[in-house]
């Protein structure tokens, strides 16, 4: 059944993709829902901008509460081994990627600005969780000032790009540095310091995306012209979601430690996830804090010159280690 719409319900329409603000967004919104036709053809429609109607009510409100303190999204609990945070401009495939990937449901949608609120949640990368964000986009006419503190606090910065947008790509990922790079962030491949710089700029590493490889052919190709590693995926066809995980992975510079006990076999289901560079005592610190006062020596399987040997508390572990402590 043909939906019929409206010349009110087209200009509030129109109104709503340009909107810079969640108010105007709001108040869009309910222009839209009073002047749509009714029938079975808009039911889907009325349903989506409801929903919509909601979600921008429930930031209004919490925005309110936490007025004078921010909005209390700037901040969120990093989980897992690591925290990486998509960004990109309006209708890049964020959304989609976090919902292929992870057990979190963000709103995806054909029209920008459908996501309002970070959305956080879990990817599986071989045995370890990894925390994916999915942010609202950056926009030259206005993005909220919290999405930026939580691209600072990020252990890694994903730039999302659509390939449907390919004429336009380079543009894009000029604008979204500039915006970054504005508000004192440094996007590198390897962060020298976690530290805040005199300066007050702080260094996150990043990454490329290029999301609807299925639409090119050759999407090896824009990845080798542009400043970051990257890798090419599509949500529709399951194409580069695996090289995402690695990627990701890879980029947060964390390594997995296995633990053991004497004579019995490794436990190798739940990792520890250290920072890379760890050595054995802080592999005993983060199983038992009481066990380095307590430490006698370290075994390890894995990147020794053979199983079993036994090390000093300051060798230098990698990614896979198996590790065997006898205390006192």
């Amino acid at each position: 059944m043909p939906a019929n719409l409206t010349p009110q319900f087209i200009k509030a329409r129109e109104r709503s993709h340009k909107a810079t603000t969640p108010e105007e967004k709001l108040a869009a919104l309910e222009d839209m829902l009073a002047t749509i036709p009714k029938h079975k053809g808009t039911t889907k429609m009325v349903g989506d901008i409801r929903k919509q109607i909601g979600k921008l009510r429930d930031v209004s409100l919490r925005a309110k509460k936490g007025r004078g303190g921010g909005t209390g999204y700037d901040h969120v609990a990093k989980e897992g081994a690591g925290q990486a945070v998509l960004v990109g401009a309006p209708n890049s495939g964020k959304s989609s990627l976090v919902a292929a990937l992870t057990n979190a449901r963000p709103e995806v949608a054909d029209y920008p600005f459908s996501t309002l609120v970070p959305v956080p949640g879990m990817m599986r990368f071989e045995d370890v969780p990894v925390q994916l964000v999915d942010l609202p986009p950056l926009s030259a006419e206005y993005t909220e000032p919290w999405v930026y503190s939580l691209i600072r606090a990020a252990d890694v910065a994903l730039i999302v790009l659509g390939l449907d947008e390919i004429d336009l790509l380079e543009g894009r990922l000029e604008e979204i540095l500039l915006w970054i790079e504005e508000r004192r962030i440094e996007l590198v491949v390897d962060r020298l310091s976690s530290e805040e710089g005199a300066d007050h700029v702080i260094q996150v590493p990043a990454r490329i995306v290029l999301t609807k490889a299925d639409l090119v052919r050759d999407a090896g190709t824009v990845l080798a012209g542009l400043p970051f590693p990257g890798v090419a995926v599509s949500t529709l066809s399951g194409e580069g979601l695996d090289g995402f995980a690695r990627m990701t992975f890879d980029a947060l510079k964390v390594i997995r430690i296995y633990t053991k006990l004497p004579s019995k076999k490794p436990d190798l289901k739940e990792p520890y996830t250290l920072p890379a560079g760890s050595t054995a005592l802080d592999a005993v610190r983060i199983v038992h804090g009481e066990f380095a006062e307590r430490l006698k020596y370290v075994r390890i399987w894995g990147s020794g010159r053979f199983d079993g040997q036994q090390v000093p508390s300051d060798y230098r572990l990698a990614d896979g280690d198996i590790v065997e402590i006898h205390v006192a």
